[in-house]
This record gives structure tokens, C-alpha cells and sequence, in this order.
């Protein structure tokens, strides 16, 4: 735990927290550089320690006294930084508990009790979530750090946590009603308070954007033998990964209409900060010039909501709702943001599953 701020400090409590650096006994001389993970400064992924305790107060050349180690504290890094650490719904604790964790230093493992603790989450690759629910998160600190752990997530340039994007809702059959669109996901889980967010320029924290409604159908009465034309599909929505555009409506006499299209997990520059652009509804159909069918609504993006669908004789399907980028278990969670500007939407919901 962290070291005291004043009073008698023995090379004991200093070995306690950064760990002995010969064997059972310890060098303070040591403490200037790290036991095989190259002289400070040490690089992890985007980060950088200039010492072993995070910030400059313990030096790494000259001199070093005791007193240099007041008030100072371990520093351990979980990776999400490494090549190959992405994925989809990730566990920050649980890989913690893993052992993929660089203890700052290198010279004792890391601490099953965390209290006193500063265990960075770094990302710096992409971490998607999956579809269906908001509460779904890409990323989750978890639940099981110890009271005490100053605890951060911080994303470098390269890092991406982002919900799924909906799926577009199906065009009508005949000229019946459009579906609606699915709903996004979301991007960062926080339960632990409290939780630091740091974000580096082009790194980004996003939600996963709704699918768009399908088109409702039309029909032809006046003449002879009554035409049907179905609605498109809905695009898909922004997220990791993309919505997929919605089914194009059919008609019992085969005619058809257009699919939605699926949304984009393109990184972009400018307002979108990296969360991908929408996908097109499809066009309605079209039955020999007589009757025709909506299109459907394209799918959410970044500053644009999902679109409902055409209506027709039917009523176009509904957009589907955007997740979020940043939620919390409850209220009572308190969440730090360093640059709201690189979370897209900039707000924090509650309700982490």
C-alpha cells in the first residue's frame, strides 16, 4: 500500500511495496533501474514511467535516500496494449487475476490485494461487445478490486472501446408494417468508484449506434387484381461490430425490395471520433409502376439517431435506440473523465451486465 507520507521509513516498508531486489534482501540503489525490463524511462504500450514509482520522485541516477520513497506507490499496467489483447467483452479484473499485468519495476509480482495499489487498465487496440442488450459493455473494469486501488482506464492512440452496432429492421411483407431496428450496445463498463478515464488524441470510448426501421409496404386497389410492394430493409448501425442491414420485404407475388445496408466499423476522423458511419435503408419495392414500397431507415452514427421507416399503407419500423459509451453499475459510482470530447455520446448511464 502506499508508503507513508512522513516519519520513519525503513528500507523494509520500501521492499514491502516495490519488492526485495536480491532475493530476500534489498539494494536501494536498485530501485534506479527495473530488474530486466530496461532502464527507466520504461515504455508500456503508450505509457511511459519515469521511475519506478510512477512520477519522478524516486531518482534513477545520483543520489537516492529513504525519503525518496514518502508517499510513493506500486505501479502495475494491465494489458490491453499488447498485439493480439483486443476482443469482444472483456474482463479488466479478470485478466488482472490472469497474471497479464506488468508490475512497474519488475521486482515482485503483483499484489492479490490491491488496496494502496495503482493498477492502470490500458488499452490500445480495439474491444468490441456484442449485440442485443445496452447493458452489454465492451470493456468492464470488474467488481473485484479492493477498496483503496486507485484505479484508471486509459486509452492510447490506438485504442478503441465500443459497443455493437443494431441490426436494421426487416422491410414489411406485402403491405404490412416495417420492423423495427435493434438496438446498439455499449462501450465501457465502470464498477469500481473510483474510476479514472483518461484518453489519449485518437483514442475513443463509443457506444454502439441503433439499426434503422424497416419500410412499410404498398398497395394497388384501383384496377384489376390488387399489387403488393414490400419495404426495404433498415441500414445497420455504427458500432464494433457493424449492425447489419435489415431483410428486404417480399410479396406474395415475389416482389421483392432492397436490404439494408450493414454499418461501418471504419475508423474516421473529424466529429465521428472513430465510431463508423451508418449503413442505407433499403429501397422499397417497386411492382410495376403500380404500387410501391418505402425505403427503410438508415442506421444510426455518431450525432445522428437511427431513422424510422418509410411509411406506406403500413407503418414504417422504428429506429432502434444508440447505447452508450460509458456506463456504471449505479449512481453512486463516480467516474472521472480526462476529455469528454473522445467520448462519443459524452454522457454516463447506469446499468452494467
Amino acid at each position: 500500500m502506499t508508503l507513508q507520507s512522513s516519519g520513519q521509513i525503513s528500507l523494509g516498508d520500501i521492499a514491502n511495496e516495490f519488492g526485495y531486489t536480491d532475493g530476500s534482501s534489498t539494494k536501494l540503489g536498485s530501485y534506479r533501474t527495473t530488474n530486466g525490463q530496461g532502464n527507466f524511462p520504461l515504455t508500456l504500450g503508450s505509457l511511459q514511467y519515469s521511475s519506478i514509482d510512477g512520477g519522478g520522485s524516486v531518482p534513477t541516477s545520483g543520489q537516492i535516500k529513504l525519503s525518496d520513497f514518502r508517499s510513493t506507490q506500486l505501479q502495475t499496467v494491465v494489458n490491453f496494449y499488447g498485439s493480439g489483447k483486443g476482443g469482444n467483452r472483456l474482463n479488466a479484473f479478470s485478466r488482472y487475476n490472469s497474471g497479464d499485468v506488468t508490475v512497474v519495476g519488475g521486482y515482485r509480482t503483483r499484489p492479490t490485494n490491491t488496496s494502496g495499489t495503482r493498477v492502470k487498465i490500458h488499452v490500445n487496440q480495439n474491444i468490441g461487445s456484442e449485440k442485443n442488450s445496452v447493458n452489454h459493455c465492451a470493456l468492464r473494469t470488474g467488481n473485484g478490486w479492493n477498496s483503496g486501488t486507485t484505479l484508471s482506464v486509459d486509452v492510447g492512440p490506438s485504442g478503441r472501446i465500443q459497443g455493437a452496432g443494431g441490426d436494421g429492421g426487416a422491410g414489411s411483407v406485402n403491405n404490412g408494417s416495417g420492423n423495427g431496428g435493434s438496438t446498439g450496445t455499449s462501450g465501457l463498463g465502470v464498477e469500481y468508484t473510483e474510476t479514472a478515464v483518461n484518453i489519449a488524441s485518437g483514442g475513443v470510448i463509443a457506444a454502439g449506434f441503433g439499426g434503422g426501421g424497416g419500410g412499410a409496404g404498398g398497395e394497388q386497389t384501383d384496377k384489376p387484381g390488387t399489387r403488393y410492394a414490400a419495404g426495404g430493409g433498415g441500414g445497420g448501425g455504427a458500432g464494433l461490430p457493424v449492425g447489419l442491414g435489415g431483410a428486404g420485404g417480399i410479396t406474395n407475388a415475389g416482389n421483392g425490395s432492397g436490404p439494408g445496408g450493414a454499418g461501418s466499423n471504419a475508423v474516421q476522423s473529424g466529429g465521428t471520433q472513430g465510431s463508423g458511419t451508418a449503413g442505407d435503408g433499403g429501397a422499397g419495392g417497386n411492382n410495376a409502376g403500380e404500387a410501391g414500397g418505402a425505403a427503410g431507415g438508415e442506421g444510426g452514427q455518431a450525432g445522428n439517431t437511427a431513422d424510422a421507416g418509410g411509411n406506406g399503407d403500413g407503418t414504417g419500423g422504428s429506429g432502434g435506440a444508440d447505447g452508450s459509451a460509458i456506463r456504471r453499475t449505479s449512481s453512486g459510482i463516480v467516474v472521472d473523465i480526462n476529455d469528454g470530447s473522445r467520448v462519443v455520446p459524452n454522457a454516463v448511464a447506469n446499468g452494467v451486465a
